[in-house]
């Protein structure tokens, strides 16, 4: 296999001070506001000037996508410049949760299993040993198969943020609950277009969240055998999940004590109370994940019994008061929660403790910022935000649609100005730019299957789903890499798990798909986009299951290499290709010969560019 090495271009923070807004297009604001379009078609330019859409060309359109979904082909983008952004959007944010089957992931996971069985014989998983025990990559392959057959972009694409707010991982003791895991990024889906309050409630009963960060049969206290609340969770709910580490103004700027110094939001004594309040949880049942038991041997029972979490349910934890912390607890900002409480009125004055903290709407809204637009924004972009998560324009806090139209409608995410400034932008996630390799060019096989196990490729690039390290994420929001952007006090979270062996990974990564063609054959032992067997032997997978791109319009541009590159800068890069770049790829298309290999040379140059590489 050719190495190759690709450099990535470094970017910097803006400068609070460089731009102010007195008022901003969005969520009805827009008296006093001038619009100027950089939109190059009539009907873009006449949606943002009647005030129907704001109006955009379809490079823009791209760029808009790459913000708000998992990957799109040249006929969303088309959709999103014809109706304007506003159109989309609310469109978007109209759709109910869907799936390919019941509604689901788990639900897809459920009908995985049967095709499972029915595929390689019940007496192939009886004989499989481990490979039967749902295991994180059943659940996987079910999330993958959902992803890319349908077309919720702005609802998957924010579950794929949440997902790293709120953190659980397979890398734990939840390996063995792949249905778990399932319900568990399902319950982020459909909370995605709802209330925090209601996330953050079902995020703390979910079972496996008790398992993660350990508050599921968290006792009461015990004197007498030095029993004391676990603190896991307690902690990691106001850190992460909520609050953050210090008391910010809207803006998300730290407020200052008289000393200059900055100011906690909790101390080790919050945490103990929290810790009292997240006791007398318990599972609320216990499953078996397949129905014919038969096919279990007998051993197996032990495994089960060692990791509970793997026949756990996924319903919500329950309440057992008799081992709830009694007694009243004293929470943030002088609350006292009164004695005498059962276990789920203490949780949500808990809860609603949190909920109404200022520090909310600025902490949660920059993260998703970060996740979903850049690394840098603004202390005014930050206080839109947070003044939508704080009021939704109807007296409802914590509205996450409202959360979300800011976000993805303000001017840093959408004025064409933003994609010069050096200091804009954020570093791809290499998850994002392989779920858009499949999703730009419509991957589909003859069985329907779709299913993926994305091993090999979070091995390669330190990134896949549900798969952090730790509660903490991939990388860290406020991650430094060492250099112009440390030295200039900006951060860059990505680049945290961009180093020089993942950007090589990367590469060969693409080249594997687009030069091999493994995207179609896939090898379980190379590049594993797509994993359709339940052994790993490549000769097990099947011809029906073998992956196809529809690259049938790029073919026609193959002996009209401008045309080819250009297309492929509008779909995969947002039209950040510099003229430079562009100028190299047309004469690398240019050495070689026969259409195919054409366009593989310009998707595989096109997927390394450092101008990709940096959305924007």
């Amino acid at each position: 296999m050719r190495y190759h090495l690709f450099f990535l271009l470094a970017f910097a923070h803006l400068n609070a001070a460089a731009q102010a807004y007195d008022d901003y297009v969005g969520a009805g604001h827009f008296e006093g506001v001038t619009v100027t379009s950089s939109a190059i078609n009539t009907t873009a330019m006449n949606n943002t000037a009647n005030g129907s859409g704001l109006g955009i060309d379809e490079y823009a359109a791209s760029r808009f996508l790459s913000y708000c979904s998992l990957g799109a082909d040249y006929e969303t983008i088309q959709a999103v410049a014809n109706q304007g952004v506003s159109t989309w959007l609310e469109a978007q944010l109209a759709l109910s949760p869907q799936a390919d089957f019941e509604g689901t992931t788990w639900d897809i996971w459920d009908h995985f299993r049967p095709q499972y069985i029915n595929k390689w014989g019940y007496n192939a998983v009886a004989n499989a040993g481990d490979a039967v025990i749902p295991y994180w990559f059943y659940w996987k392959m079910a999330w993958w198969d959902n992803i890319l057959k349908n077309d919720d972009h702005v609802r998957q694409r924010v579950t794929q943020a949440l997902s790293q707010i709120f953190v659980i991982s397979e890398k734990s003791n939840l390996q063995l609950s792949g249905p778990g895991m399932a319900n568990y990024y399902d319950m982020l889906y459909g909370h995605a277009f709802g209330n925090f309050r209601d996330l953050l409630y079902d995020v703390s009963l979910h079972p496996m969240m008790g398992f993660y960060l350990s508050h599921i049969n968290n006792p009461k206290s015990d004197a007498t055998n030095n029993i004391h609340p676990d603190e896991n969770y307690a902690r990691e709910i106001m850190q992460l999940f909520s609050i953050g580490l210090f008391e910010l103004n809207i803006d998300g700027t730290r407020k200052k004590d008289n000393n200059g110094n900055d100011m906690p939001t909790y101390d080790n004594n919050d945490i103990k109370e929290f810790a009292k309040i997240f006791t007398g949880l318990a599972p609320s049942g216990y499953y078996w994940p397949w129905e014919d038991y038969s096919i279990y041997p007998t051993e197996w029972g032990n495994e089960y019994n060692e990791s509970p979490a793997t026949v756990i349910t996924w319903q919500a934890m329950m309440p057992f008061d008799n081992w709830h912390e009694p007694g009243a607890k004293y929470l943030l900002n002088g609350q006292i929660v009164p004695a005498g409480q059962s276990t789920l009125q203490d949780i949500n004055d808990a809860i609603d403790n949190l909920f109404n903290h200022p520090n909310v709407g600025p902490f949660i809204g920059r993260l998703l910022i970060q996740r979903l637009v850049k690394s840098n924004p603004t202390p005014a972009y930050i206080e839109r935000v947070a003044m939508a998560f704080n009021n939704n324009g109807n007296g409802v806090r914590g509205d996450m649609k409202a959360v979300i139209r800011a976000i993805l409608t303000d001017s840093e995410a959408l004025d064409c100005s933003w994609k010069e400034h050096p200091y804009s932008g954020k570093l791809r996630e290499p998850s994002l730019m392989y779920i858009q390799a499949l999703r730009a060019f419509n991957a589909t096989n003859a069985s329907g299957r779709l299913w993926n196990w994305g091993f090999e490729f979070d091995e390669a690039v330190s990134q896949g789903v549900l798969t952090s390290p730790s509660v903490f994420n991939f990388y860290l929001p406020d991650f430094q890499p060492n250099g112009e952007i440390a030295d200039k006090d900006l951060v860059a979270p990505e680049f945290q798990i961009h180093t020089s062996a993942t950007a090589i990974n990367y590469m060969n990564l693409v080249y594997d798909w687009f030069i091999n063609e493994f995207y179609g054959e896939v090898s379980t032992t190379a590049s594993n986009i797509v994993m359709n067997a339940p052994s790993y032997e490549e000769s097990d997978l099947k011809p029906v299951d073998y992956i196809t791109l529809d690259l049938s319009d790029e073919l026609a541009l193959a002996n009209n290499p401008p045309a080819l590159v250009e297309r492929l800068n509008l779909i995969i890069a947002g039209g950040l290709l510099s003229e430079a770049t562009k100028t190299n790829i047309i004469n690398a298309v240019n050495s070689v010969s026969g259409n195919q290999s054409r366009v593989k040379v310009a998707l595989y140059l096109t997927f390394i560019a450092p101008e990709y590489a940096i959305q924007k």
